[in-house]
């Protein structure tokens, strides 16, 4: 069977493309149901963010690589023409390495970024929960938080990082000035995002900043925790008529702020500028709105020129961390090969047993007056001395997929314990390719 990941990310594809795949967190058990019954999947698990969706599976050897791709266009209802040449595909070690970088924030757009480890855990507690995530997958998965928390604690890529809502703030202040002091700040959504991003612009001087979400009890809750003032949804014109900084990061699918509300809302401001920046993935505000006068729209990709130097500037530690991934994927793998190579150690602990107690059986019809303490005595003999002709067996079958012909030795220790083709034969190769 095979490791693999097929997904879309900031680095392959602008927001434009990539938010044509994004999958709400809502959505995710019904994705991940239709992700487990495609043909040869055999566990799965998807991984939506602001900057990347992937799709995860452990799968039998064939096509999946397009079964992936056509299951991505048609959730969303697309023709493959319209982000083929953005997917990337990794398998194996790659993927393993890919997803432990992922969650090390070595992949993120803002270099250490801590959300991510957060995003990682949903996606592994959603399949959990859907019952796609197998033996292989819920190990790899955990192994990545392990090793983005170990990244992050054992070397400076995270030191002085920022989420994404806080470049949003950053970017706030460019306009503005370093004090957001009597600037009215207006976010849009209450979920994680919009919370950091609220708590960085409280920390900036912003005054009352007002919360507006489709749910008002969670508007309430999230402004109560910054002492803001919650609004409802439906007054979103109103309340674009009177902000000057507007923060949109809410999970709608299609945009909530259009150039056809834009217009009354502009002609309201009498050309006052209004500021937009839309973190959201769907983006909540419509395109052809950043060509409108006095209107200023930024979205997530151009954020990444206010971080475009820390990658740079740490290259020393990322360079450890990458080290520390790379670590992780060798245990991991290790692991994973000692599944391929079990059934052999298990069939030929079976043949043992078998001759064993055949043995036992035939001394028995030999020796039909021997008393039963006897029996006791030399069956637990037959028990040590089927150990330890087991032992050596097992301790080869372990360490063969790290020799040069691990095919060799498994088949050899096969005929010799006269074991019979197994069905994960193929496998013994040492790779999950």
């Amino acid at each position: 069977m095979s490791l693999l990941v097929l997904g879309i990310n900031h680095h392959s594809a602008p927001i434009a493309v990539r938010e044509k795949l994004a999958i709400l967190e809502r959505d995710l058990p019904h994705a991940l149901a239709a992700l487990s019954g495609l043909p040869g999947v055999r566990e799965g698990a998807l991984l939506s963010t602001c900057n990347r969706t992937e799709a995860w599976a452990v799968a039998d050897a064939g096509p999946v690589e397009d079964t992936l791709a056509d299951f991505l266009a048609g959730r969303h209802g697309l023709g493959r023409h319209e982000f083929d040449g953005h997917l990337y595909c990794c398998r194996a070690g790659a993927a393993a390495n890919h997803l432990f970088s992922v969650a090390s924030g070595l992949d993120s757009m803002i270099l250490g970024e801590p959300d991510i480890q957060r995003q990682v855990k949903t996606a592994m507690e959603a399949a959990q929960s859907a019952k796609t995530l197998g033996t292989r997958l819920n190990r790899l998965f955990q192994d990545a938080l392990v090793t983005g928390k170990k990244a992050r604690t054992e070397t400076g890529i995270a030191r002085g990082t920022f989420s994404v809502g806080a470049a949003a703030v950053d970017l706030a202040t460019q306009i503005f000035g370093e004090s957001l002091t009597g600037h009215t700040v207006l976010v849009l959504g209450a979920g994680k995002m919009s919370e950091v991003t609220a708590r960085h612009l409280q920390s900036r001087g912003a005054p009352a900043v007002l919360v507006a979400n489709r749910t008002y009890e969670k508007a309430l809750a999230l402004a109560n925790q910054f002492g803001g003032q919650a609004r409802r949804f439906d007054d979103l014109p109103l309340l674009l008529q009177s902000a000057d900084i507007v923060v949109c990061s809410t999970a709608a699918p299609h945009p909530i702020i259009t150039r056809a509300l834009m217009n009354d809302v502009m002609r309201a401001r009498r050309g006052r500028p209004l500021y937009l920046i839309d973190i959201a993935v769907p983006r909540d505000v419509e395109a052809s709105v950043d060509t409108m006068s006095n209107v200023f729209l930024y979205n997530i990709d151009h954020l990444q020129d206010l971080v475009a130097g820390a990658r740079q500037s740490r290259s020393g530690e990322v360079a450890r961390a990458h080290e520390i991934v790379e670590s992780s994927v060798v245990e991991y793998l290790r692991w994973e090969r000692s599944l391929e190579v079990a059934p052999l150690v298990v069939a030929v602990r079976q043949k043992l047993d078998e001759t064993r107690q055949a043995e036992i059986a035939r001394l028995r019809s030999r020796l039909p007056d021997l008393p039963e303490k006897d029996w006791k005595a030399i069956e637990s003999a037959f028990q040590s001395l089927t150990n330890k002709i087991a032992h050596p067996a097992t301790v080869a079958i372990k360490a063969a997929p790290e020799t040069d012909d691990a095919l060799g030795t498994l088949e050899t220790i096969r005929r010799a314990y006269g074991v019979e083709n197994l069905d994960g034969a193929k496998n013994w190769e040492g790779s999950s390719d």
